[in-house]
């Protein structure tokens, strides 16, 4: 069967011809892929050079964002059976430490995880493969057109939970189990920030305006451009960073309970943290690569860290439980917002056209995706 991945060395991806997958294991599902989105993370891989094979090959098939039909399962798979959509999960736990044996690799103590499609294992740029029944997260039918974007939106649902969590420290906050909804937690907190344009920025941007929240995205584009009209259909205000010292900002914003970040832009990011309010929340995702030398008031972001009793936290990956929040997410925004979570995914390739689509991006681009397979059975 065809795959694409990257080989040990290389800097530009290949297609591969690699054997038909089977099911070995009795816990083990086959899966027809359909759908494979297209991360900055699988550029920078390619364009940096970072092969990560499984221990022994030469080469990784690459693509950790999926959507697939259950072809057939193992005799001990319960839950799931042929012609059932699901999404795979991202990371293996090292077997080793509490946070994996859990079921929350996201917070793997050793650092000895894997990585579909990333760090030593295969992914999901290939025509068929074969999953663990526990790494698969089933899709409701309504939701088949857009469940691609399930991983991208695990990022943020995280996001989302980890500042919950640490708000529940807040006076005013009931034990967390006893929080219905996300606008319920935030009762005390009106305004969020969402930094990056990107799918992961505006997937966060639904779903902090989904919470209740009034948000604004933050960017360095003109006012027309296309994902600024994308934020405004969610009902969020933009501002535009170019020129603006952090004070310029703080006045057309006011006070902040949460900014999510998802650039990886360290310049940026930085420079926005004068902008959290009191008892504030700054939450992390972007990573980026190389170094950066940026210039920032040392004094002003320490004293107002702690005299303002705010957080900086860092997120990375996402478990189970966050891509089936986001299916539960995903159905409440198609009311929300009709056609947003649609107009996200703007171009469709074939694995065929490989070069194209993982080549320089156009400024139209918002979401790529690998069109595998008919989603419709």
């Amino acid at each position: 069967m065809r795959a694409l991945g990257l080989r040990q060395g290389a800097r530009e991806a290949s297609a591969f011809t690699v054997p038909e997958p089977s099911i070995r294991s009795p816990h083990e599902v086959l899966i027809q892929a359909l759908q494979t989105g297209i991360c900055g993370s699988d550029r920078a891989v390619i364009t940096n050079g970072l092969a990560d094979p499984p221990p022994g090959e030469d080469f990784i098939i690459l693509g950790h964002e999926g959507l697939g039909r259950v072809l057939a399962v193992g005799r001990e798979v319960e839950g799931l059976s042929a012609g059932d959509l699901v999404v795979p999960t991202v990371r293996r736990g090292c077997g080793e430490c509490p946070p994996c044996a859990s079921g929350q690799s996201d917070f793997c103590f050793t650092g000895r995880y894997t990585e579909r499609g990333l760090h030593r294992l295969h992914g999901f740029f290939a025509e068929r493969y074969v999953e663990e029944a526990q790494y698969l997260v089933k899709v409701p039918l309504g939701l088949a057109h857009v469940a691609v974007l399930t991983e991208p939106m695990s990022i943020m649902e995280k996001a989302v939970e980890q500042a919950l969590f640490i708000q529940d420290r807040m006076p005013w906050a009931c034990p967390l189990g006893a929080k219905d909804t996300p606008a319920e937690v935030w009762a005390h907190c009106k305004t969020a920030l969402v930094v990056g344009a990107g799918p992961v920025g505006l997937l966060g941007l639904a779903l902090v305006r989904s919470a209740g929240m009034n948000a604004w995205l933050v960017e360095r584009k003109d006012p027309a451009h296309p994902k600024v009209a994308l934020a405004r259909r969610l009902g969020a205000d933009y501002l535009d960073s170019r020129g603006l010292t952090p004070d310029d900002m703080a006045k057309q914003v006011g006070p902040v309970d949460l900014i999510v970040e998802a650039t990886g832009a360290s310049d940026l990011a930085l420079s926005l943290i004068p902008l959290l309010g009191r008892n504030a929340i700054y939450v992390l995702t972007g990573i980026p690569r190389g170094s950066s030398q940026v210039c920032v008031d040392g004094n002003r972001i320490l004293s107002q860290t702690v005299r303002m009793n705010q957080v900086i936290v860092g997120v990375v990956n996402a478990n189970r439980r966050h891509f089936e929040a986001v299916l539960t997410d995903m159905a409440k925004m198609e009311q929300q917002f009709p056609g947003f979570l649609s107009s996200l995914i703007t171009h469709r390739f074939t694995l065929a056209d490989y070069g194209e689509a993982l080549g320089p991006r156009t400024p139209d681009q918002i979401k790529v995706i690998f069109q595998i397979a008919p989603v419709s059975a």
